[in-house]
């Protein structure tokens, strides 16, 4: 998702910057105690040390403090994705890549609160009209289409770019929906034995 999501007052004086700098810190010690009932503007000011004023002068919108910090995080567990589908060894199978890739998601999931997710995703329903949140798969989609290419064991299955992207999205869903919404599976051996299964048979030769 893009950035312009968030809105901050323009200044350029460095003490400006430093304010602005200790309060996005205090918002993400917030966001890590991962309870959506303390993401409002009055918690941040006490954990920041700001009044509200100061809050309301740089930030603009606390909301979206939250919700753009939520996305940074996103982006970096995809930017670790990345590289492990870069690095990938080419003589390997796509089973190994697809394993390793549900257990980099799923060490990620298990730290994160369900309720952080259901706040970020109603957000940004409310904000943009969304009811799932898959693009920021779509940027495995590339780096995936290299591998395949340059890979050497025939077990991954020819796609382009645009299935891909669909089938990338729906692996996703496999390995998140569970955390979201609590189901008893979610992290489990189970899942996991299911989001690789499923995942190696949309992404490989039958």
């Amino acid at each position: 998702m893009p950035d312009k999501k968030i809105e901050f007052a323009e200044n350029k004086q460095e003490r400006s910057k430093q304010t602005l700098e200790n309060i996005l810190e205090a918002a993400n010690q917030i966001i890590e105690q991962a309870d959506p009932k303390y993401f409002t503007s009055r918690v941040l000011a006490a954990k920041s040390g700001y009044s509200l004023g100061t809050l309301n002068k740089r930030l603009l919108s606390v909301d979206n403090v939250f919700i753009w910090l939520i996305e940074q995080g996103q982006k970096q567990h995809i930017r670790y994705a990345t590289q492990l589908i870069a690095e990938f060894d080419p003589h390997l199978p796509l089973q190994q890549l697809v394993e390793m890739l549900v257990d980099a998601f799923f060490s990620v999931m298990k730290k994160i609160n369900p309720k952080v997710i259901r706040y970020y995703e109603h957000r940004m329903a409310v904000k943009e009209g969304l009811i799932e949140d898959y693009e920021r798969v779509d940027a495995l989609v590339k780096p995936f289409l290299a591998a395949a290419k340059n890979n050497r064991t025939s077990t991954f299955r020819e796609l382009n770019e645009a299935e891909l992207r669909l089938v990338l999205r729906a692996s996703l869903s496999l390995l998140e929906r569970p955390f979201v919404f609590s189901d008893p599976i979610a992290g489990t051996s189970e899942h996991r034995k299911i989001a690789v299964e499923n995942s190696v048979r949309m992404l490989g030769r039958l």
